[in-house]
């Protein structure tokens, strides 16, 4: 896949060794790996909605935990202005990671011991906030992390691991969670008698709100051991590092380049669209009651693995790809991914709608091409705040699933279906007519030496 800017050299002459850039592949692999298998819990909407459901709220309140996810969006922003240092870089991931192991522990106590439902829904409301705003803030270390440690040659093997081989994990801890919450799988089995047959895996399931405490439970230690990982992660030393701007300067400072710059500022915009279309997942599973006449949390298990098993293809797939074609791309397919994926909905009966869970779990990759489409927008001193920005402009986004629960409850979920796939579409028409394919940073004559003539640079608006 097309690589973000290098904030460390770009030269030959990189400043860690091979072994060294190798151990960092493996870290951000691994840590990133443990997310993946905690999907059921931090990967904020499903597992939450079913949740809270089967306690007795409507699907407008069911769709609340995405809203407080993307709400908490304010704190990256501040973060990368506050600790703008690369010695800052490691404590604040750790502390990321430990933050969302200890509120899924404190969910799950409340969960397990007696308490009224109004204590519980508040108290999972405030974990997705927790997980937005730690996951927000970790996002753009996390890519400056990896952009430092891995030389660009390499960063191919870490995305290809992480991204392609990663959601394998998912699958892994789709299919507990499947287990914990119904007690049973039901998994393809092949014998040389009876060929293809499906054998269920069963055991005395427990009772809710135990079963859903399991699994909150659970995404204390395997996010610990995502904290204890990074502390093991290289980072060159840096001698000397100039103060970064104040907050309010930083981002009256970033306010005035994105408007001087189209290409960013479209960018943005239609990750926005994209980024809100995408939280219709919510009312996908709760469409479980309709298309099978069962209850959601019946099918969370299922529907997450096949969220993450088309991923794990799609992820090795669209690296190949945009290795040999362009950054443009890669947002086109993810966005169209999506966007089937809210159409098959809409066009396939019964249990073949299960199926847009695939389609819906491959196009969530719009968090990785979108983003590198944005940092190959940025110029190298301005990425970690570029990056920020995006789960800032989440404030939008966490408004549409409560917008996408109220037309569920007012006009029927297939009328959510089809707003949804409004915006998507509008993100990809953005894209497709605005957007150079291979995008570059606008240049600063102010604090970067002009370009050969006839560089490409594109131009800035005039203001």
């Amino acid at each position: 896949m097309d690589q973000p800017t290098n904030i460390a050299a770009q030269s030959d002459s990189f400043p860690l060794t091979r072994r060294q850039q190798l151990r960092n592949v493996a870290i951000f692999a691994l840590t990133n790996g443990l997310v993946y298998l905690a999907a059921p819990v931090v990967y904020v909407g499903i597992t939450q909605a079913s949740l809270i459901t089967a306690m007795g709220y409507s699907d407008t309140v069911a769709n609340l935990p995405t809203s407080a996810m993307f709400v908490a969006a304010v704190l990256p922003i501040i973060v990368a202005w506050r600790f703008h240092s690369v010695a800052a870089i490691k404590p604040v991931i750790i502390t990321c990671y430990s933050i969302s192991a200890v509120s899924g522990l404190a969910v799950a106590a409340l969960l397990y011991l007696p308490s009224p439902n109004w204590l519980r829904l508040t108290a999972v409301l405030l974990h997705c906030g927790l997980i937005g705003a730690s996951g927000s803030v970790l996002n753009p270390f996390q890519w400056e992390m990896i952009s430092r440690g891995v030389a660009p040659q390499r960063r191919g093997l870490a995305f290809s691991l992480t991204f392609g081989i990663g959601p394998l994990f998912a699958v892994l801890g789709s299919l507990i969670a499947q287990w914990v919450l119904s007690g049973s799988l039901n998994i393809p089995w092949w014998s040389g008698s009876e060929g293809v047959t499906v054998r269920s895996l069963n055991f005395a399931p427990l009772q809710f709100p135990w079963n859903f405490a399991v699994l909150f439970a659970a995404t204390g230690p395997i996010l610990g051991l995502s904290a204890l990982l990074t502390t093991m992660f290289v980072l060159p030393t840096v001698a000397e590092e100039p103060d970064g701007p104040t907050w309010a300067s930083g981002l009256l400072q970033g306010g005035r380049e994105l408007v001087a710059d189209r290409v960013l500022l479209l960018a943005l915009l239609a990750y926005v669209l994209i980024d809100c279309g995408s939280t219709i997942n919510n009312n996908l599973s709760l469409y479980t009651r309709v298309a099978l006449d069962q209850p959601a949390e019946a099918y969370v298990g299922y529907q997450n693995a096949l969220r993450f098993s088309f991923k794990v293809i799609a992820g090795l797939f669209l690296g190949w790809l945009l290795s040999r074609t362009n950054a443009k791309l890669g947002m086109l397919a993810t966005g169209g991914m999506i966007l089937c994926g809210i159409l098959w909905v809409l066009l396939m009966p019964h249990a073949w709608y299960l199926a847009c869970f695939g389609l819906m779990g491959a196009g969530e990759l719009y968090g990785v091409y979108y983003p590198n489409y944005i940092m190959n927008c940025s110029r190298p001193h301005r990425v970690r705040h570029n990056m920020a920005l995006l789960p800032l402009l989440g404030l939008v986004t966490g408004l549409t699933p409560i917008m996408f629960g109220a037309i569920s409850d007012g006009f029927g979920l297939p009328a959510s279906f089809m707003v949804a796939t409004v915006v998507v579409g509008t993100s990809l028409t953005v894209i497709a007519l605005g957007l150079p394919a291979r995008p570059k940073p606008l240049w600063d004559n102010s604090t970067e030496p002009k370009p050969d003539a006839g560089s490409g640079r594109r131009k800035s608006l005039s203001l």
